[in-house]
């Protein structure tokens, strides 16, 4: 078979992560751009000929950071690194940007509009939380240049949701959990098993990869057991079950056209090719998701790469681990069991023990799918991408082979649009609980109980309540499914 020479190909990946180092300070650690240049540098490297590959560069995209506030990231690259200027771009937030670009890209490639692009990011989360400890200034090049991070410019919550505390991950990605648990039946201690199972399975993944930020590897009662060194985050998240956001690492990711490769001298066995790609949206609100521990996006992504040939036997997975309930939503709709011991559903380890660089990660999981398609050319693997409150995804497979159709991509937002929005309102009474949780403040102390509960009419209704001893027996005892009393929008013992 002649490859059509316009077929977009992953040539060169890079990965650099600096761990902690006891003893040395704000000064000792490197800076996003350092962090950046590594990467693409080692990205270049990995393809081949290093000064051939850079030159024949038509663009760079930037993902955007969540402490680093250039304007144009990717222009600070490619004046640190002696390039000349080229065509520069920078990504809006959310994890699931890179493999958007990676589509993107592809496209672009495959349409003739694009012959040679490197997707490029990092995070000094660790290095900027010791300025702060220290009392130091940031005195990154360009920091505090630019504009704040690129985003929708829409607000991710509804004023009711704001009024009760939904703010931060920490405090939404664990009402989905525990909707989860009350559909499945589980208790509060089996539930808390099952999350230790499903990310000790992640840690052991962690340990083997060299650009991971833990590597220690802890058990499954270490990681689901509150202690003073794990304490409890939103129930029934500890610290060891969410993302782990103060890292200092950088990824990146070269894509050529085939015909540009070859010009390049790349050799064949580092080629890695997307074959497809698929993207939607679940609905921007919270509040209005009919099921909150489902995806209606996540099924039409999964229905679009099903018909362009993935099927839930794809041999490599790396499925976005925010947070667990992502991961087990994702593997409920791919038809894999995501507590197999054997077959943990991640390549890098997840973003709690590879690490969790902001918007980053995904190049981290793709650049990680290319080294292990390398080792295993007769793989298809396949990446997920998450955004937002679980709102944006996007999902794309890889092989060391060219895809035989072409590349392909669907954008199935409109399947996901006609799916049903629940009504919500506000007011006093009962209301029958669908999910909840209780979020801690950094010293562990409980800040808030929040409730997510339906009136006997069907329409949703949010209430909280400030009260310690709510809290605590919100946490020992089990609120699903259970009555309370609201009043002025708060829970009444």
């Amino acid at each position: 078979m002649t490859l059509d020479p316009r077929t977009p190909v992953v040539v060169g990946v890079g990965q650099v992560t600096v761990p902690p180092d006891a003893g040395h300070g704000y000064d000792g650690r490197p800076t996003p751009l350092g962090l950046m240049c590594g990467a693409l540098e080692a990205a270049a490297a990995d393809a081949g000929p290093r000064g051939a590959l850079l030159a024949r560069l038509d663009e760079v995209v930037a993902i955007s950071s969540f402490v680093w506030r250039a304007r144009d990231p990717a222009a600070l690259v490619l004046e640190t690194l002696g390039l000349a200027p080229r065509a520069t771009a920078l990504a809006p937030t959310g994890g699931s940007q890179p493999q958007r670009l990676v589509a993107a890209a592809a496209r672009r490639i495959a349409a003739g509009g694009l012959d040679a692009v490197a997707i490029v990011g990092a995070e000094a989360m660790y290095a900027h939380r010791l300025a702060r400890r220290e009392g130091r200034p940031v005195d990154w090049p360009g920091h505090e240049d630019g504009p704040a991070p690129v985003t929708t410019g829409r607000d991710p919550f509804t004023p009711e949701e704001r009024r009760h505390g939904l703010a931060l991950p920490v405090g939404v990605y664990p009402l989905f959990e525990n909707a989860r648990r009350a559909r499945s039946g589980w208790s509060i201690d089996e539930h808390r098993a099952r999350l230790g199972t499903l990310w000790a399975g992640f840690a052991r993944v962690a340990r083997e990869n060299p650009y991971a930020w833990r590597r220690d590897g802890p058990d499954a009662a270490t990681i689901a057991t509150p202690t003073s060194d794990n304490r409890m985050i939103g129930f029934p998240y500890t610290k060891l079950l969410v993302a782990n956001l103060p890292v200092d690492m950088g990824a990146c990711l070269v894509l050529t056209s085939y015909e540009r490769a070859r010009e390049l001298g790349v050799a064949e066995e580092k080629m890695v090719f997307p074959q497809c790609a698929a993207e939607a949206d679940d609905h921007w609100f919270v509040s209005e998701r009919p099921d909150l521990d489902a995806s209606p996006a996540m099924g039409a992504v999964w229905g679009a790469l099903r018909e362009f040939g993935v099927d839930g036997s794809v041999e490599l997975v790396d499925l976005y681990s925010c947070f667990p309930t992502v991961v087990q939503t994702a593997a409920e709709v791919i038809g894999l069991d995501p507590f197999d011991a054997a077959r943990p559903p991640t390549v890098t380890g997840g973003l709690t023990f590879a690490g969790g660089p902001g918007n980053n990660y995904v190049t981290h999981a793709i650049a990680t799918m290319v080294e292990r398609l390398r080792a295993r050319p007769e793989a298809t693997g396949l990446v997920t991408g998450l955004g937002w409150f679980s709102t944006e995804h996007a999902w794309g497979a890889y092989r060391a082979a060219p895809p035989p159709a072409g590349f392909r991509w669907r954008d199935a937002r409109a399947a996901v649009d006609a799916t049903p929005r629940v009504e919500v309102t506000s007011g006093d009474g009962p209301l029958v609980v669908e999910t909840y949780t209780v979020t801690h403040r950094s010293d562990g102390s409980f800040e808030r109980l929040v409730v997510c509960g339906r009136q006997a009419d069907g329409r949703r209704r949010w209430a909280h309540s400030e009260d310690p001893d709510l809290c605590a027996g919100a946490e020992e005892h089990e609120l699903l499914g259970t009555r309370l009393a609201v009043r002025d929008g708060r829970v009444r013992p």
